[in-house]
């Protein structure tokens, strides 16, 4: 965040927003992303105020070269790591992808042309091979069996995309909408809109939907779903669901789920690819990972060594 403005008499500050360390440079601020987009441009008289479009943390890591073990053999590599704006790898990145700096504007329409089940779907998130690695934020976690993983090369997108959904559907009148278990849809959550699975139709009003980018179960109210028109179905969806490598499949005790929890959710990590499971549907797709916290200076902590000592501990107790 850059202070551009500071109002005394309004007790207002008028503010540039990065998602990177380019601060010095206004042409990449999410404010000029927003302003050239088509759809601002056709209704400048929205504002956002309180409106958050994403929480998220952004920490800022030194880079540097970490040591980090082999699982199957127990060595340690050491691995020189280019410099990064955020987040310091832990070993080398997936080639190819990397963001960059352009985002598509959109020019929805002022009414879909179409229902919402008979649009296409976004294509499937790129994954790195198994065996790579990807910076991602960890969105939610319940336990090491189960979280959500968010690509963090393309974060900047997503909060772009929740921005535009804000200007567009706060502007759209409610219509009567035929609401389908199983189709996609925009929802507001929070005062914000999301992309969701409607998972439940439930007889007082209410609908059960799946956050798709961020992997949160919510429930809201009819009234508050919009058919989600083809303009906000390029981006693919942003969370995948993960589970953690290293460790034996078990029920986890809520202690352990908290311990982890308290380790990876709301976090920036390195996760190392270990396997793939494809799916029809791009929100029942798996990731199993080795998740890596290069936050230290001194070391990368990696979790599964954590969540093993305290299996161990769990079954010694038994």
């Amino acid at each position: 965040m850059k202070v551009a403005k500071v109002d005394e008499t309004k007790r207002c500050i008028y503010v540039h927003l990065f998602t990177d360390k380019n601060f010095h440079d206004p042409a990449r601020s999410l404010n000029h992303q927003m302003a050239q987009s088509d759809l601002f441009k056709q209704q400048p008289d929205v504002f956002l105020t309180s409106h958050s479009p994403a929480k998220i943390s952004t920490p800022t890591l030194s880079s540097k070269t970490s040591t980090t073990s082999d699982s199957t053999n127990g060595n340690s590599t050491s691995t020189s790591v280019p410099a990064k704006p955020h987040l310091r790898r832990a070993l080398s990145g997936p080639k190819g992808g990397g963001g960059g700096n352009t985002t598509s504007t959109i020019t929805p329409p002022e009414t879909p042309s179409s229902p919402t089940h008979s649009l296409q779907l976004p294509s499937l998130l790129e994954l790195p091979p198994a065996g790579n690695n990807m910076d991602v934020y960890v969105s939610v976690a319940c336990h090491p069996g189960h979280f959500v993983l968010q690509p963090w090369r393309d974060m900047y997108k997503l909060v772009v995309l929740m921005g535009e959904m804000i200007l567009y559907y706060n502007k759209t009148e409610e219509k009567p909408l035929n609401i389908e278990k199983n189709q996609i849809y925009a929802a507001k959550v929070e005062n914000n809109w999301h992309r969701v699975l409607v998972k439940g139709v439930l007889t007082n009003g209410l609908v059960s939907v799946y956050e798709l980018d961020y992997g949160k179960h919510e429930l809201v109210s009819c009234t508050q779903l919009r058919p989600l028109i083809k303009e906000f179905r390029q981006l693919p969806f942003q969370g995948i669901t993960a589970q953690l490598a290293g460790v034996k499949p078990r029920q986890w005790s809520e202690e352990a789920s908290i311990v982890f929890r308290n380790h990876v959710e709301k976090k920036p990590l390195v996760a190392q690819l270990e396997a793939i499971q494809e799916a029809t549907n791009p929100w029942d797709r798996k990731l199993t990972v080795f998740l890596v916290d290069t936050s230290q200076e001194e070391r990368d902590i990696w979790v599964h060594d954590i969540m093993a000592e305290f299996a161990d501990e769990l079954t010694n107790e038994l």
